[in-house]
């Protein structure tokens, strides 16, 4: 009797030790498995990101060498027509009236908390003249002298003025709004006829920009005493005015 019962107790003792190995076993096998199925998915995910951003890449190289060959050829076409005016203002014993020096330029803070249509630039005008700005193509406003700093008043600064051209011929002011999104023109003499949707470009004649830069459109007309005024929707997004080209004559 104390034979079985010793039996069964051993065997109870081995099974249980058995239990305990295999739960053991199972336990690091679990671990193991969920560490690899860890590690796969990591290297998948950093295949995957590799092969996107590689490609990613290969598009974007492509899309800067196609524009590339545009500019190079924009360059011979520009090269080639300088060539030809040389050439014709020798012949005719002229000059041009003033040379155009273009600089990209970078914003550094806005002058006032809340008002976003002044900044501070990182360069200096070197001069008391007013400068042009623009964004892209588009004009952005006009860059001052302050205090020894260069600021930018932006086409909503109501201190904002350059000459412009609507239409064909009518010639006004351009002035700041209040708001980046518009100008007013000012001055449009009562006889000229425009309407709205027709494009605003500067006249250059105010040493300021150089004639036919795009400012924006007419969105509405009316009459100031003598003359007209027009309120213009301008082209250039001053959202994110972070780099500009500043235009000096």
């Amino acid at each position: 009797m104390i034979k079985r019962v010793g039996f069964v107790i051993a065997a109870l003792l081995l099974a249980l030790l058995f239990f305990e190995i295999d739960s053991h076993l199972r336990n690091a096998i679990l671990t193991s498995t969920n560490f690899i199925k860890s590690t796969v998915v990591k290297t998948l995910d950093n295949i995957d990101a590799f092969f996107y951003k590689y490609l990613n890449q290969a598009d974007k190289i492509a899309q800067l060498q196609r524009e590339n060959r545009e500019l190079q050829k924009s360059q011979l076409l520009v090269a080639d027509l300088q060539q030809h005016l040389q050439s014709l203002m020798h012949d005719c014993n002229i000059s041009l009236p003033y040379k155009v020096d273009l600089r990209y330029v970078r914003a550094l803070a806005y002058e006032k908390f809340g008002d976003f249509t002044a900044l501070w630039l990182d360069t200096k005008l070197q001069s008391q003249n007013i400068a042009g700005l623009l964004k892209g193509e588009y004009v952005a406003g006009i860059a001052i002298e302050k205090n020894g700093k260069t600021l930018a008043l932006l086409n909503g600064n109501t201190k904002c003025s350059y000459g412009v051209i609507i239409g064909e011929k009518a010639q006004g002011v351009a002035t700041g709004s209040g708001d980046n999104r518009f100008v007013i023109v000012k001055y449009i003499p009562n006889y000229e006829n425009f309407h709205v949707g027709q494009q605003v470009v500067t006249s250059g004649l105010d040493k300021i920009f150089v004639y036919g830069l795009k400012v924006g459109v007419v969105i509405k007309i009316w009459q100031e005493g003598s003359y007209k005024v027009a309120k213009v929707r301008t082209f250039a997004n001053l959202s994110h005015p972070r780099f500009f080209w500043l235009m000096k004559l």
